[in-house]
């Protein structure tokens, strides 16, 4: 498609736009071209987009019906080319998972846990091998976990903290070894907390902020965040946000801080946020840092720190925008999605493109097989 022209480019373009709801491949005020991608296998949102070994981005399980509800597809795995952005292939997991939480391996396989399993917060893992297309058995976590904090830690070993277990927020934490294949207990957190962020801080450490209590009554959004030394294996308070906070999306940024960016207070979909703030790693605290053009909430997936010290948000509204760090403020891409989007999962495929893909529709909680690759700005 990027090598056709003349005639074939136009028909192309209008058929992408009228899949889309925007164009085919828009330029944006900040050298940002998006295009639509390749159909997902299924619709698929509260899913997982992970960049695994030999260029491959594998799109996996989530709830692919009306409703966020399962179906056979959720036990499927999406291989796609991260250079040609096709899809080449596909996989199975050994169950249906809604909301699952996984993380990449050194050796290029992927580490699946959690979510949502036959109706019931699971406490199993699998590890999935794109080159097979298979998962095998891993081992069984202390507890059922939904909407953990999940960090690759500077060693390799997965940190698994907090996270909801069908009952109450849990506040424990594991850790998951690839070298040995086993989960071992650490710290407790002080505060127990589902849908929080977890970010690795430059000297390994790792910043935990906000979440809550979303998943029931009554709901809660804490302020309060936590670092974790995988030294001591000890989480120790680290400040407290202007905003309480949960479904919220946190990246750190190219001097070492973290920005924290949208979410939700506990009124969930009435409490959205534009808030943005940032922790200061000298200081220790938090800080003001603007707002988004757009109150955006269940962007965790939706992020990508951007040359120039901007950051793309691609989840949570009709249109990405990106927010400069330096002046505060965020800025609509000029591209209709079409549909308000929520769960959507963003990776970066190279230093030059990014692919995002699914999530449901606002409201009528509908999930897309869409995809749009975003094609980056140099730096």
């Amino acid at each position: 498609m990027r090598h056709v022209s003349g005639l074939i480019v136009f028909s192309l373009l209008l058929t992408a736009c009228m899949a889309g709801g925007g164009s085919a491949a828009e330029q944006t005020g900040s050298d940002i071209r998006i295009e639509i991608g390749p159909r997902l296998s299924a619709p698929r949102a509260t899913h997982q987009l992970i960049a695994a070994g030999e260029g491959r981005l594998l799109a996996i399980g989530g709830c692919v019906r009306s409703g966020c509800e399962a179906g056979p597809a959720s036990a499927t795995v999406d291989v796609i080319d991260a250079q040609s952005m096709e899809m080449v292939g596909g996989g199975s997991l050994l169950v249906q998972r809604i909301q699952p939480s996984a993380a990449a391996l050194p050796d290029g396989r992927v580490l699946i846990f959690g979510g949502w399993v036959d109706g019931r917060v699971s406490t199993t893992t699998e590890i999935f091998d794109p080159a097979t297309g298979k998962s095998l058995a891993g081992p069984v976590m202390a507890a059922p976990r939904n909407a953990p904090a999940v960090v690759r830690l500077a060693d390799d070993r997965i940190l698994i903290a907090g996270g909801y277990d069908g009952s109450d927020v849990r506040s424990d934490a594991e850790i998951f070894d690839p070298t040995t294949g086993r989960l071992t207990a650490t710290g407790q957190l002080a505060t127990a907390r589902s849908g929080a962020t977890a970010t690795l801080l430059t000297d390994g450490r790792v910043l935990m902020v906000g979440g809550g209590r979303p998943d029931r009554a009554p709901t809660r959004a804490l302020a309060s965040a936590e670092i974790f030394d995988p030294t001591t294996g000890r989480f120790s308070p680290a400040g407290q946000l202007a905003q309480g906070r949960y479904k919220h999306g946190a990246l750190r940024l190219a001097n070492g801080d973290v920005l924290i960016v949208g979410g939700s207070d506990a009124r969930d979909y009435d409490g959205k946020l534009r808030s943005v703030e940032r922790f200061d790693v000298a200081a220790g605290r938090f800080v003001p840092a603007g707002n988004l053009a757009d109150p955006r909430f269940k962007i965790a997936d939706g992020l990508l720190l951007l040359p120039g010290n901007k950051v793309l948000v691609a989840a949570g509204d009709t249109a990405p925008e990106i927010f400069d760090v330096a002046s505060g403020t965020g800025a609509r891409l000029d591209y209709d999605l079409g549909g308000q989007w929520n769960y959507m999962t963003l990776v970066r495929a190279d230093a030059r493109t990014a692919l995002l893909a699914g999530g449901y529709r606002e409201g009528r909680i509908e999930p897309t097989d869409q995809s749009w690759i975003i094609h980056l700005p140099k730096g």
